[in-house]
């Protein structure tokens, strides 16, 4: 499903992380693609033109597809090759083609009778995928650089990040994402980089960090209501720019505040349960790829868990001890 130059130059611009990606696909699946990771799809300039990684070209077809027949149910097929990976589910087959420069990542989608939600989930699956075959992992993590180091907050919906990213950027740090983060290897080390141009947030939170309500409706959001707003509102904004971090802290609500180190034998296990629920595994081969880049990824790190209290003054302790650490 090659692209005609033309289109490729006019495509626009996706960003996940620092990866940047011109995509040639029908409007709503991009925008979907891209709301799926907490940005949206950026014109084409030249900056962001010369440094395009990728180029994405995503095509429907309601034809028969043979590769289809071998998927099996609710299931999914991933081979690692080069020059070109494959990636197929039930809705979607992908060719990822590493010779190309930049990568070239066809993507065909079958649509057949599935839902606008079931279809997103496919999207969700895959994209994942992609940016693992990439060499990239997908955290859901909020990060900010404060006092010249890179903090990671890594937790369940609901943890805190977007609460905890709020009050360090308060304190002078700038966020670099507060709900997805793309981690990938560069040189000896990783960096990490944010997607999000949006954070939402609770009453409680709303009423502790902005002296007026926000002139925004609240909405549902998995069972909670919360006002969507850029980052930047508010905010020093850096998503899409890569840093390195230094310290990981594994978030959770708790009923009092503490921060705890953690030994580092166990944190890639840890790591491996929270990023590990937005992968699909194929086989023990796909599984043992995802544990060994997040093992090598741990000596890089200090790790802590950080238990969240319901006080969200409690959060100038936080700051307090990344001072003392920097």
């Amino acid at each position: 499903m090659p692209a005609s130059p033309e289109t490729t130059l006019t495509a626009p611009v996706l960003r996940l992380g620092s990866l940047t990606a011109r995509i040639d696909a029908p409007s709503s699946l991009g925008d979907d693609i891209a709301y799926i990771f907490g940005t949206s799809l950026k014109v084409p300039t030249s900056d962001l033109l010369s440094r395009v990684d990728a180029d994405i070209v995503v095509r429907e077809s309601d034809g028969h597809d043979a590769s289809a027949a071998e998927v099996p149910p609710d299931g999914m097929i991933v081979r690692h090759a080069h020059p070109v990976s494959v990636i197929h589910t039930e809705a979607l087959s992908v060719t990822i083609d590493h010779a190309r420069t930049p990568v070239h990542i066809g993507v065909r989608v079958r649509r057949g009778e599935r839902s606008h939600y079931d279809l997103c989930v496919h999207l969700a699956v895959v994209f994942h995928k992609i940016l693992f075959v990439l060499d990239r992992i997908v955290l859901h993590a909020a990060a900010v650089r404060i006092a010249g180091r890179v903090a990671i907050f890594i937790g369940d919906r609901g943890a805190g990040k977007t609460t905890t990213a709020l009050a360090l950027s308060r304190a002078g740090g700038t966020v670099l994402g507060e709900d997805h983060l793309i981690l990938r290897r560069s040189g000896d080390g990783f960096v990490v980089s944010g997607c999000d141009e949006r954070w939402r947030v609770d009453e409680r939170t709303e009423r502790h960090f902005f002296d007026t309500p926000l002139p925004l409706e609240a909405s549902e959001y998995a069972g909670r209501m919360k006002k969507e707003l850029a980052v930047r509102t508010g905010a020093d904004s850096q998503p899409f720019t890569d840093e390195r971090p230094t310290q990981l802290f594994f978030i959770r609500a708790a009923g009092r505040f503490a921060i705890t180190p953690i030994p580092r034998g166990m944190t890639a296990l840890r790591l491996m349960e929270e990023a590990g629920k937005l992968q699909r595994f194929v086989d023990a081969d796909d599984r043992f790829r995802f544990l060994t880049m997040l093992s090598d990824f741990v000596p890089t790190i200090t790790p802590y868990t950080l238990d969240r209290s319901d006080n969200l003054g409690d959060l100038d302790r936080l700051i307090a001890f990344l001072h003392e650490t920097a």
